[in-house]
């Protein structure tokens, strides 16, 4: 399998750029159009931006046809603004249906941005929509920030993200006996609910603990390495409904909630704070379990894990991506000031990263771990 290295240049890059992000506005406005009136003026407008973008002659002329191009490999219309739109676009589907597929959360991370001088204009859609994952992060993290010092900001973070969703009034609860600076929740979204009799249900995916998506009797998970997926097992009407694990792999499944009572944290924050700082909470457990002291986000966040175990003291920056172009590019853009840790279902990615950026300190997950078992002074087995 060849991987790019690097975005596709110039101008190619640019236009490439503002296709991915207009056709992300176009899926999320598509999937709100029972709800949002001024949803078709959006795609619309994401049609002319798109159109803008190929040239004459080229991609979808109608909002309906861009809709089609959406249920397709995204791979189809990217290619057309020239370069190799990269793996990770070329398979990307941004539709399933009419609701918005896995793959639109992926790749806003890195592909989301302002596109018209009237954006404002549709204050509906969500931030991860026109906001990169860095935007969305700095935004939340300011808040996060008033807390107070270091101390007081990793209580709240760690609060986030172990708390993306729940009952509103436990949640006021924990946020109390916690001391964390409260965050901002919302009702869940209708895919995010199953209908058993006149009872609507949820279910919190059992790594990321934010609201599953719903399609008909499937529930899973949106971000799919965390393996969770489930089939909904037939009950009386209006009782609690059950999970049964669809395959062999994946957490044991998860109790279902009352919907009515539930409430979230939108989706930009659970894609680009609460899955990777699951991860980063996992990494810093497993390594204590190993006899390590490590410490979260220290410095002012200046980055994610400080690492002591016996004589080994190192620093990391967890870096969790699905593509390793765009990674590669976002390291370029902006060095970090850690070793950059790659987490299992990553590691594969290390070889490229230091054929692209051979100065940049890289450590795996696996690594890591045999590191602080050889290091510290009481390893667990």
């Amino acid at each position: 399998m060849t991987i790019e290295l690097a975005d596709p240049p110039g101008a190619a890059g640019q236009r490439q750029s503002r296709v991915v992000a207009a056709c992300l506005r176009a899926a999320c406005a598509w999937s709100e159009r029972e709800s949002r009136p001024a949803a078709m003026r959006e795609v619309a407008r994401m049609t002319g931006v798109v159109m803008e973008a190929l040239g004459p002659g080229r991609g979808p002329v109608t909002p309906m046809t861009l809709i089609e191009c959406l249920r397709r490999p995204l791979g189809e219309l990217a290619s057309l603004a020239g370069g190799d739109p990269g793996e990770e676009i070329a398979a990307a589907v941004l539709l399933d249906g009419d609701q918005l597929a896995d793959a639109v959360y992926d790749l806003a991370c890195e592909y989301a941005l302002p596109l018209t001088p009237d954006a404002e204009t549709a204050p509906w859609l969500p931030s991860w929509t026109n906001m990169r994952a860095e935007q969305v992060e700095n935004q939340a993290f300011t808040v996060l920030k008033e807390a107070g010092d270091d101390a007081a900001y990793a209580r709240a973070r760690r609060f986030l993200i172990e708390h993306p969703a729940g009952d509103r009034q436990e949640l006021s609860e924990q946020v109390a006996a916690a001391g964390a600076k409260p965050v901002k929740y919302e009702g869940l979204m209708a895919d995010q609910q199953y209908e058993s009799g006149k009872t609507s249900w949820w279910w919190p995916c059992p790594v990321c603990r934010w609201p599953m998506a719903v399609t008909g009797d499937s529930v899973r998970c949106r971000y799919r390495p965390h393996q969770a997926a489930y089939q909904v097992m037939r009950v009386k009407p209006g009782s609690q409904p059950q999970l049964q694990r669809t395959g062999d792999h994946g957490p044991a499944a998860p109790k279902a909630g009352p919907a009515a009572s539930a409430a979230c944290v939108a989706p930009g924050v659970w894609r680009f704070i609460v899955v990777p700082g699951a991860t980063e909470l996992r990494l810093a457990a497993d390594l204590e379990n190993l006899g390590a002291e490590v410490q979260m986000w220290p410095e002012g966040d200046s980055y994610d894990l400080h690492v002591t175990a016996g004589t080994l003291v190192r620093t990391f920056d967890v870096k969790e991506y699905r593509s390793t172009r765009r990674l590669i590019s976002a390291l370029r853009d902006k060095p970090p000031n850690a070793t950059v840790l790659l987490p299992r279902g990553c590691e594969h990615q290390a070889e490229h990263i230091a054929a692209a950026l051979p100065s940049l300190a890289v450590c795996t997950e696996t690594v890591l771990r045999r590191q602080v078992k050889r290091s510290a002074p009481r390893s667990n087995p």
